[in-house]
């Protein structure tokens, strides 16, 4: 081979190299979890500021929720406040089936769901997430986190569990 030769194969193989670096899973696209479980909006602090907040009632503990401005949110939001009976579902998260269906713009297939991730699936169905999983299913439209999930577990218990969610910052 000629020096020429040896000099593209060199340059392909590092620029092949750098982009496989550079790239990633989007599947989290958005999301982190730090050391204590808590979901992070991957967003500057003010729009963080400018979440609305929902609050989430189980028997007498009250959880503290950021929620996400897509089509889906707001079209969940216009429904609340609302107290459902929620159905236990594999040990990791608690669901219920809406009597009508939300609008979703996109899904994604996170690999890593964590607790207290609140997320629609299947355009009809509300997930309290209490447990963090490695994940295989798609067609989730991400709503929010609970910001401390401290006694999440507890607190929505074995076997199904009433729960209220209600917004404490009502804007438009």
């Amino acid at each position: 081979m000629g020096k020429g030769f040896k000099w593209i194969l060199l340059s392909i193989m590092a620029t092949s190299m750098l982009l496989t670096a550079c790239g990633g899973s989007n599947n989290e696209k958005g999301t982190k979890s730090n050391d204590t479980g808590k979901i992070i909006e991957n967003t500057k602090k003010s729009e963080v500021e400018k979440m609305k907040t929902m609050k989430i009632t189980v028997g007498s503990k009250v959880f503290t929720a950021k929620l996400y401005d897509n089509k889906t949110t707001r079209a969940l939001i216009s429904q609340l406040p609302m107290t459902v009976d929620m159905t236990e579902l594999n040990g990791r998260e608690k669901y219920y089936h809406l009597p009508k269906d939300l609008p979703v713009e996109s899904t994604e297939r996170p690999e890593t769901i964590h607790a207290g991730e609140i997320m629609c699936w299947s355009s009809n169905s509300l997930v309290l997430f209490y447990n963090t999983f490695s994940n295989s299913y798609g067609g989730y439209a991400r709503i929010g986190y609970i910001e401390d999930v401290s006694d999440l577990v507890s607190s929505l218990g074995k076997g199904n569990v009433k729960v209220t969610f209600a917004i404490s910052n009502k804007q438009k």
